[in-house]
């Protein structure tokens, strides 16, 4: 009688531990990301990601960051309309940077609208001071006359002077601003966007680089901007569009 009591009382424990065990191998942590478009490395928001083990949904924001429910072993989809879709193991619950392809390259073939995701523009933060001031002009020559607590602060010519700091941060605001469009519209990148190349590339990316208003403008979409132009460019005969002297001004 006290063996099967055993027996029973250790039937009961194996199972309890049996449910318990099962339990802790479904339990799921938060596990986070950010996505981002493959070339540009521009984050991308409003991308559905699936818990594809245990079907829990929920879209990347903004700036690109997402979190799920997730576990060791599952798997993870990611999809939108506009990019190809992605699936991932996840082997640790690090934090997880996808990186996501546009669906096609020609895009005469796809139709898109103002719905569509924006690409978010690459523009440098305003720098300011106390008092939301845009500059602080310290002057630490020993040569300056005035002299409070300390700090000698130069008086003469200060709105002169504060005028043309402001320009030449402007200018260099600008100039990081056009380096970095053209890198995005490097031959490199805007080729894995426009089914084109070479000579032909070349003067698609001279003719419609954005200018800075252009490109700074609320409005602006670069999926958009890329089919709009491509369209217009195939108007261009082809033996002019594939010129090297195409764009070439003339010294007559």
């Amino acid at each position: 009688m006290e063996t099967k009591i055993f027996y029973t009382l250790k039937l009961l424990l194996l199972i309890a531990l049996f449910v318990l065990t099962g339990k802790s191998g479904y339990a799921q942590a938060k596990f986070g990301g950010r996505i981002f478009e493959n070339h540009t490395r521009i984050p991308l928001g409003g991308i559905v990601v699936e818990n594809l083990t245990s079907h829990e949904k929920t879209l990347s924001d903004a700036n690109g960051i997402f979190v799920i429910g997730a576990k060791v072993s599952d798997l993870l989809l990611f999809s939108s309309p506009a990019y190809q879709n992605d699936t991932l193991y996840i082997a640790n619950l690090n934090y997880l940077y996808v990186f996501l392809n546009l669906r096609s390259r020609s895009l005469d073939e796809v139709k898109v609208t103002q719905s569509e995701i924006k690409i978010g523009k690459l523009t440098l933060p305003p720098t300011t001071g106390p008092l939301n001031s845009h500059t602080v002009l310290y002057q630490t020559d020993a040569a300056m006359q005035n002299n409070v607590g300390g700090v000698k602060i130069m008086l003469n010519d200060s709105k002169g002077y504060q005028k043309k700091k402001l320009k030449n941060q402007q200018i260099a605001i600008d100039e990081a601003e056009k380096d970095r469009i053209a890198k995005i519209f490097s031959a490199e990148n805007i080729q894995q966007y426009v089914p084109i190349k070479g000579q032909e590339l070349q003067n698609f990316i001279i003719l419609y680089i954005p200018d800075l208003k252009t490109y700074n403008s609320s409005k602006f979409n670069l999926i958009l901007y890329l089919s709009s132009s491509y369209k217009e460019f195939c108007k261009i005969p082809v033996e002019k569009r594939q010129s090297a002297d195409f764009l070439k001004i003339s010294s007559k």
